[in-house]
């Protein structure tokens, strides 16, 4: 499913956890840019240039299409 909209915004703040790596936190109103919407994820990017994935079942709840 592709979506026309490329930027989605954050709903709630967010922070990325990783073992071995400092999290990563992101704020409420946050813009990240949609890379790729595949299957039941969205494939986004940030302005410091992490890519990472946030679930379509979020949409409305984590995150909004802009």
């Amino acid at each position: 499913m592709q979506h026309a909209c490329e930027l989605i915004v954050l709903k709630d703040d967010l922070t990325m956890s990783k073992d071995g790596a400092q999290d990563i936190h992101y704020d409420q109103g946050t813009l990240l840019k949609v890379l790729l919407v595949i299957n039941d994820r969205v494939v986004v990017k940030s302005d410091n240039a992490h890519t990472f994935l946030l679930k379509t079942d979020d949409e409305d709840v984590l995150w909004a299409y802009m």
